[in-house]
């Protein structure tokens, strides 16, 4: 039995593959008590696990953590997937693959493996991203921002007055953009500057590659996010499981 995990900057998701497919998809916080948190996840799972296919972004760290969990439960090493030159029709843009974030890594790999065409990733968490995949396989870069949150705490920070924000779906149509008091205007400046970016990177890859791209969009901010970006998404709320989903059961 495939267990699949998603290690994040602030959540753990996991997930069992079944025929290919996620089952049984769960998550925990992980930033506060990382080991207490996977003992969590091991504890809801059965114990006939046999693979542990892991993309983990969180550090040394949180990956002793899982390898001592593994063995306590399971008696098996967890195989934690490292971005490569080349997997199946994906190649990798970065001249070091090591250097690439898994989690972006293995999200392109899911993603282009829905329709094997050219598509583009969005995942707006603790910062947000974009990758862009052309119609043979070819990652063509991406770009890393600061997510909502980061933004929302360095104003905090540097400012006085603001206070919690909420970040709320785009309803504004040309100048009701602009906030009328200054969460609204924070909010909304946050959401609008990191729509805009994105928006424009997404024009400049329909330029390049001759054709629109799929859009998918994961992460805690995507519903959100979306909701400002000037095309059509595809929300994948598992698409880092789903991709190593489908790296654990073709490798």
């Amino acid at each position: 039995m495939i267990l699949v995990v998603d290690i994040g900057n602030s959540r753990i998701k996991w997930a069992r593959v079944s025929e290919g497919k996620l089952v049984d998809v769960d998550n925990a916080l992980s930033s506060q008590f990382p080991e207490k948190s996977l003992k969590l996840m091991a504890e809801q799972l059965p114990s006939e696990i046999t693979q542990v296919t892991v993309a983990n972004v969180a550090g040394n760290e949180m990956a002793s953590a899982l390898t001592s969990v593994c063995s306590d439960h399971w008696g098996i090493r967890p195989e934690f997937i490292v971005p490569k030159k080349k997997w199946q029709n994906i190649t990798c843009a970065y001249s070091d693959p090591s250097r690439l974030g898994i989690d972006r890594w293995v999200a392109m790999i899911a993603a282009y493996s829905f329709k094997k065409r050219a598509c583009a990733v969005i995942d707006a968490g603790t910062t947000v991203t974009l990758d862009a995949v052309d119609f043979h396989g070819q990652h063509l870069g991406g770009l890393i921002m600061a997510g909502p949150g980061i933004i929302h705490s360095a104003l905090q920070k540097e400012t006085s007055d603001i206070g919690e924000i909420r970040f709320i779906p785009s309803v504004a149509s040309g100048i009701e953009v602009l906030g009328k008091d200054t969460k609204t205007a924070v909010s909304n400046g946050t959401m609008f500057g990191i729509s805009s970016a994105l928006n424009r990177a997404l024009i400049a890859i329909m330029d390049e590659i001759k054709e629109k791209p799929v859009v998918y969009i994961t992460g805690g901010h995507a519903e959100v996010l979306s909701s400002w970006l000037e095309t059509r998404t595809e929300y994948r709320q598992n698409l880092v499981l789903e991709g190593l989903a489908l790296i654990a059961t073709k490798n």
